[in-house]
């Protein structure tokens, strides 16, 4: 009858404490397969050390100037300063964009990658950048540097022998022999092969995103800001800029653009209304979003007039950009490049034009999408959560389960530690009935053994 007893709680031991060790796998794991991106997004990245818990992708851990979030799309670790010989920065469009989410791809896209490479790429050589193309409707191409259709912007002043930070893009529209388009609503895979000056290969870095619908272009070329374009004069620095065009009336009227006429695609203003609102706690909204199209690399920076509200002083107000999915931080209010603008605009290029109507930020970028005048959250703006989030760094490696737990505020001290308390009465009250079954054994045995014994004396 004990025997009986014992057995069977010692099932209900193991079958609770297996359902335990089960849960806290599964609150160890799956935190670790994910982590919050600017917005509140949140992003696969298991090979960093970053805490699952916490929106921290917009901070800056290893103080490199690369944010958390923008480290994982270029495969580096977020606790080191360029610990990879090649890494992939930014990538126009975003990965994923139009399939797991809303965003516009435009069919003419052009397909960018921003590369940082500590020993610099030699662009001399064909095959040092090369991108394989897959549009759902031609069979699969390469293209490499020796092709019209790539182009190299650098932004740093290293030798073309070894160029250590530059866009590399892919322009389908520049192809002579093949639609110009990417056909509607295709899904296009592209895979980026880069390799440096010492032979250093960056594993085939995949893109894939899908193309607007027919419906979809023909939507966003409603409600198109009313616009007049000039010829600049020749005050502007060494004849880059002999082009532009100027919003006329509207809302966004005072917004204009000066670029080279030599750009093999025409800067224009799209339809603002397709921009989504900014939703962010440490932004607002200082003005309208602007939509710059096409989405492509220039090969000189374009000059850029961003409208500020009125009654808002211009020397408080930053600028925020679309990367095609979210908005990001881009320029503060003293025009420091802040990580969510890096590659879009050349730093040091912020000029605030008080004296216009209404007052102007202009500033020299790379690459179109969109943009729009913010004011950032003070410290003393954010809530509780926010200034945890972005602050902290905490690891998360075997000990994950422990940290998750004891970091949940909606879990509590105490209840972690009477989880704690709870596994350790699980595990010693499975210890105990363990050697209580093996004494009830060992006692049966001993009687069997004793009338055997008996037995045999008696016969």
């Amino acid at each position: 009858m004990v025997h009986s007893v014992l057995r069977n709680c010692l099932k209900v031991m193991r079958f609770l404490a297996g359902g335990l060790c089960i849960l806290s796998l599964l609150l160890c794991i799956i935190p670790l397969a994910t982590a919050y991106a600017p917005g509140g997004v949140r992003i696969t990245h298991p090979q960093k050390s970053l805490n699952p818990l916490v929106a921290d992708a917009s901070s800056n851990a290893d103080g490199d100037g690369f944010s958390n979030y923008q480290e994982y799309p270029a495969r580096s670790n977020p606790f080191r300063i360029l610990p990879a010989p090649i890494e992939i920065r930014d990538t126009i469009p975003q990965d994923d964009a139009g399939i797991v989410d809303f965003a516009r791809v435009p069919d003419q896209t052009a397909v960018a990658v921003l590369i940082r490479a500590v020993y610099g790429i030699d662009l001399s050589a064909p095959t040092a950048v090369r991108f394989r193309v897959d549009d759902g409707y031609h069979q699969p191409y390469w293209r490499d540097l020796s092709h019209d259709t790539t182009r190299i912007v650098k932004l740093n002043e290293t030798p073309d022998a070894q160029a250590t930070y530059l866009w590399a893009a892919y322009d389908r529209f520049l192809e002579p022999f093949m639609p110009i388009h990417y056909p509607p609503n295709a899904v296009i895979q592209v895979t980026v092969t880069i390799r440096d000056i010492r032979n250093n290969i960056l594993q085939p870095a995949p893109i894939e995103f899908k193309i607007e619908s027919s419906a979809h272009k023909a939507a966003a070329r409603q409600n198109v800001p009313n616009t007049t374009e000039f010829y600049a004069n020749e005050s502007f620095i060494d004849g880059s800029f002999d082009t532009g065009i100027a919003v006329v009336d509207g809302k966004l009227a005072g917004a204009k653009l000066f670029y080279s006429s030599l750009e093999p695609l025409t800067p224009e203003f799209g339809n603002p209304d397709e921009m989504p609102p900014i939703g962010r706690g440490d932004m607002q909204a200082a003005g309208l979003p602007i939509n710059l199209l096409p989405h492509t690399v220039f090969d000189r920076p374009v000059r850029l007039f961003i409208p500020v509200t009125d009654d808002i002083d211009i020397r408080t107000v930053g600028l925020a950009y679309y990367d095609g999915i979210r908005w990001l931080p881009a320029v503060d209010a003293e025009g420091i490049v802040l990580p969510g603008g890096e590659g879009w605009m050349v730093a040091g290029s912020r000029i605030n034009h008080e004296e216009s109507s209404p007052p102007l930020i202009e500033v020299q970028v790379y690459h179109f999408s969109a943009a729009q005048a913010v004011i950032f959250a003070r410290l003393g703006d954010t809530s509780e959560e926010d200034r945890r989030s972005h602050n902290s760094n905490a690891n998360v490696f075997i000990s994950c389960f422990i940290n998750s737990v004891a970091e949940d505020p909606s879990f509590g001290f105490g209840g972690f530690w009477l989880l704690v308390a709870g596994c350790w009465v699980l595990a010693a009250g499975h210890r105990l009935l363990a050697a209580s079954r093996h004494r009830v054994r060992r006692s049966r045995v001993s009687s069997c053994a004793e009338a055997k014994i008996i037995h045999s004396s008696l016969s």
